[in-house]
């Protein structure tokens, strides 16, 4: 079932909020506003588009080294960049702007400035962080090394 929600902004706001809960200390309220301030630029969608919505590497099913499918997923309507970005965060692994931009070349998207993919990555990055305290613990170590690496790209 879709999650109803007033906007994409409202969703934003809540996933920040979500994520600042579960961090707790962990990061600075510094950090907190920084992402809070994107999440205006991050809010305006053009198209929206019926999303999987839980696009963690762990859902990427191969089958002799090529995607067959993506499984487990949490239907919601919003734009396709979402799920990339969810997907580019899903592991601490290559977390970098050479692997962003080589990957978002591959995307069949709308074109989208640099700045703005950054902002949705460090938005995305912000409440992975928060899922990963809750369940993914065991990586926490690497995606705050990879925070301290995208946070100093906010302008």
């Amino acid at each position: 079932m879709l999650a109803q929600r007033d906007s994409w902004r409202e969703f934003n706001e809540r996933s920040v909020e979500g994520a600042r809960n579960n961090l707790g200390n962990l990061l600075p309220i510094e950090d907190y506003n920084k992402v809070k301030s994107l999440i205006e630029s991050t809010s305006k969608v053009n198209k929206k588009y019926l999303l999987h919505g839980d696009t963690g590497v762990h859902n990427f099913v191969f089958h002799e080294s090529t995607l067959a499918g993506v499984i487990d997923p949490s239907p919601m309507v919003g734009p396709v960049i979402y799920d990339f970005t969810y997907a580019f965060c899903s592991s601490p692994d290559d977390l970098n702007l050479e692997t962003l931009f080589a990957t978002f070349e591959l995307l069949n998207h709308e074109p989208m400035e640099k700045s703005r993919l950054i902002e949705e990555v460090i938005l995305q990055l912000y409440c992975r962080i928060g899922i990963c305290v809750k369940v993914h613990p065991h990586d926490l170590k690497d995606y705050l090394k990879a925070w301290d690496y995208w946070k100093a790209l906010i302008p």
